[in-house]
């Protein structure tokens, strides 16, 4: 074993996820439909819905799930003095979050979602991406259809670009779909999770 690496310790028992995103893509709507009940407030509104950092648990499968909602990554996240809940309690703690779940709508990946990719490495450094997934809200769009091939087709070279960079972790929410449609998308994202752990 080299010096100053120690073993693998396996995969913590609480894992901290956090939503981050631009307004108005779904971040709340996700993490509700990660914890499996309302606990962030989720609407269409003109306005940005969360203003302040905001966490839930959930047990799943033996672990611990602590989700955090995040107000708008470009303008909360920049005030100095803010609500008096900074950049440090998105890290959930000194040892950050275990994973970064960049949420955007299904075809609606625009330069403000770009600017939210580099805001998020200006905040939590440059390695970031290696530890995000890319999260798709409105996945029933697709009717039927497979996210991979969307992706794959995508003529939008910045999406493109920023799947190869999370290495191709991406899942779809459906955030309105059922119970059985809920588990399966949380499976799926957890072994998107796992890959960065």
């Amino acid at each position: 074993m080299l010096p100053g690496l120690r073993e693998d310790e396996g995969t913590p028992q609480t894992l901290r996820l956090i939503l981050v995103g631009k307004s108005g893509s779904g971040k709340s709507a996700t993490g509700n439909s990660i914890l499996g009940r309302r606990v962030f407030e989720s609407k269409l509104s003109a306005r940005p819905v969360t203003q302040a950092f905001q966490e839930g648990h959930r047990t799943w499968e033996g672990r611990e799930l602590q989700v955090i909602d995040t107000p708008d990554i470009l303008s909360r996240w920049e005030a100095p003095q803010g609500t008096g809940q900074g950049i440090g309690e998105a890290g959930a703690g000194s040892s950050g979050p275990h994973a970064v779940l960049l949420v955007t709508q299904l075809g609606r990946f625009t330069e403000e979602d770009q600017r939210v990719a580099g805001r998020l490495q200006e905040v939590f450094g440059e390695g970031i991406l290696a530890r995000t997934v890319l999260v798709f809200t409105r996945n029933e769009d697709l009717d039927g259809g497979s996210l991979e091939r969307y992706l794959r087709e995508t003529d939008n070279r910045a999406l493109a670009e920023l799947d190869v960079v999370c290495s191709r972790r991406h899942c779809g929410f459906n955030n309105k779909g059922d119970g059985a449609e809920q588990e399966a998308q949380l499976r799926e994202l957890m072994r998107h999770v796992e890959g960065v752990l």
